[in-house]
């Protein structure tokens, strides 16, 4: 869908205090949004509301919105804001005399708002620009909520490939570190930003190339199960590789790895009982101590049944814990399974990367794999303790799961710290679930399983494991396994903060000023919906704070303000500004 004619050029970087084509940020894209709940921007939505009779994009059509789809709906408020002198900070970038054209990704009903999404990827010549993103928000009479957009402007690249996708793959083969398989992949072209010389690209991207190990990278915990590579489509270089995969019915009551009674669902099936919950889609496996990553092909495992065996605790503890977060996903998010397709949510725990462990049994990580959550165990006394025994390790890994199937954020630098802050969030809050004081959480993720019982991290003090608490102690870590893929499991931290000051924020009578639903809802709406794949801290919080307007938009100005105020406040409080 081409921008019309008449639609305004690009001037350039434009700052405006609420709104507009911002400064360029380290993923080469400028945002822009407006929001009906906000006055600077609802003057604006009320211009374009008075110019539909006159506008091209509603004249062309003139079939009244609330009968026609969302789709259709959100495409002609795109381009009339594109096209109206009521918007001047949002335009279509131009390269060349080649104009933006935008391809719905499509439409997303959200049950927590009861409103209606529309996504657009931005192209030029049919060639989509990399991370761009348009979200155009409906109520429930096609009237337009809001609109929130990431757009690039690939000026001086040549449309055109020298290489073919053929010979992109044949890079990428030749390209050393890892032993990859790419049967049976495409390369896609795209218009790709380099964050290392701030250059724009005509690129061939292949998406979840599995990958080994080889030479010096054996034995390195951090290293992923897939990468996405970027080549250049004109010289045929591997100018970047993305880690895809971050590291780390009936009920019955069984015992878990912490010794505490848990109910679990299971079927019968041929005079066994299995660990299954068909009403979940949750089945949890043994995968004997083998080799999740050699033998990946091997996944998920043995069913685990009784008889022969009692439940094996580390078991139970996977099942069950597997199941709380798909029951926290249908009834407070209103997500059906992680896929959001009723999809299965399977566990294999037992696992052990051999070139990690000392005695073939102790392997101390977790992960989602893809398709999976995979759990190692360590040392506990005189036995094994399963990675799956926390509530809150599951919830964040299995949240990777729900990034990897919407904003899909990049796993380096701030995209893979955000990437690993949202999993870090939703595990506390799954994790806290059922302890209605916010007051008395517990914001420690992996409390008990690191070094000498300690945890992972502190959402409270990230600086208690040296992770930075503001941007002006923000690392820039190398983008490599010995750099952390850019520090994401440092610099986290600082988006950590701001969640953890807006989840406790409070008011003169010190009553916390946002409710747990509340702080899930905008947290989950702004990774689902307002995340692209190299989306910056700003964009995370510009992405919460929408979602908090659309959410709030029914409440009284005060009390809307006052949730608002507390979220603005939070990220303010570490630096992260938009």
């Amino acid at each position: 869908m081409a921008t019309r004619k008449k639609a305004k050029r690009h001037s350039g970087v434009k700052k405006v205090a609420s709104k507009g084509n911002r400064a360029v940020p380290d993923n080469g894209l400028r945002t822009f949004t407006m929001h009906s709940a906000n006055e600077e921007s609802a003057q604006m939505i009320a211009k374009l509301r008075d110019e539909r009779p006159l506008s091209f994009a509603f004249a062309a059509a003139p079939v009244e919105t609330s009968k026609v789809d969302p789709e259709t709906a959100a495409t002609r408020y795109l381009h009339q804001a594109l096209d109206s002198k009521a918007v001047p900070s949002f335009t279509a970038p131009k390269v060349g005399d080649t104009g933006s054209e935008f391809k719905s990704l499509g439409t997303e009903t959200i049950p927590l708002t009861e409103t209606k999404t529309v996504k657009f990827r931005q192209t030029y010549d049919k060639i989509p620009v990399y991370g761009s993103l348009v979200t155009v928000e409906l109520d429930e009479k096609n009237e337009l909520v809001s609109l929130n957009s990431a757009l690039g402007q690939p000026q001086g690249v040549n449309p055109v490939a020298k290489i073919s996708p053929a010979g992109a793959l044949a890079s990428i083969q030749k390209y050393p570190g890892y032993r990859k398989r790419l049967d049976g992949l495409v390369p896609h072209p795209y218009f790709y930003f380099e964050k290392k010389r701030s250059k724009w690209h005509l690129a061939f991207i292949v998406e979840d190339v599995p990958v080994e190990r080889t030479g010096e990278k054996e034995g390195r915990a951090s290293s992923p199960l897939y990468m996405d590579y970027v080549v250049d489509a004109q010289t045929g270089s591997v100018i970047g590789e993305l880690p895809r995969t971050p590291s780390i019915a009936v009920v019955d009551k069984a015992v878990d790895g912490k010794n505490e009674k848990r109910d679990i669902g299971i079927e019968s099936e041929a005079g066994r009982r299995l660990l299954k919950d068909a009403m979940w889609n949750v089945q949890t496996y043994d995968f004997k101590f083998k080799d999740p990553q050699v033998q990946k092909d091997k996944l998920p495992g043995a069913e685990i049944a009784n008889p022969p065996a009692p439940w094996n605790p580390a078991a139970v503890s996977a099942h069950a814990n597997a199941t709380a977060v798909a029951q926290f996903l249908r009834d407070v998010v209103k997500r059906n399974s992680i896929d959001n397709h009723g999809g299965p949510m399977n566990s294999s725990i037992n696992c052990v990367v051999k070139r990690e462990s000392k005695d073939g049994t102790q392997w101390f990580n977790a992960f989602w794999n893809g398709k999976q959550m995979v759990y190692g165990q360590r040392k506990d006394g005189a036995g094994l303790m399963s990675l799956s025994v926390d509530l809150d390790v599951v919830g964040h890994e299995m949240f990777h799961g729900v990034t990897q199937f919407t904003s899909r954020l990049e796993y380096v630098s701030q995209s893979g710290s955000l990437n690993e802050s949202y999993s870090d969030i939703f595990g506390v809050i799954i994790g806290n679930w059922n302890k209605p004081d916010r007051n008395k959480w517990n914001w420690e993720i992996g409390d008990g399983l690191g070094p000498n019982g300690k945890p992972f991290r502190d959402m409270s003090k990230p600086s208690r494991f040296r992770q930075p608490e503001n941007m002006k102690q923000y690392k820039n870590l190398p983008e490599n396994e010995d750099g952390d893929w850019g520090g994401v499991h440092t610099n986290s931290g600082i988006h950590n903060f701001a969640a953890y000051k807006a989840m406790t924020a409070a008011d003169g009578s010190g009553l916390l000023v946002l409710t747990t639903e509340e702080v899930a809802a905008v947290f989950y709406l702004a990774l689902t919906q307002h995340l692209s794949r190299t989306s910056q801290f700003s964009d995370s919080r510009r992405g919460v704070l929408l979602a908090a307007q659309t959410l709030f938009r029914s409440m009284a100005a005060g009390e809307r303000q006052s949730k608002l105020g507390a979220i603005t406040a939070a990220f303010d409080a570490v630096g992260i500004s938009d």
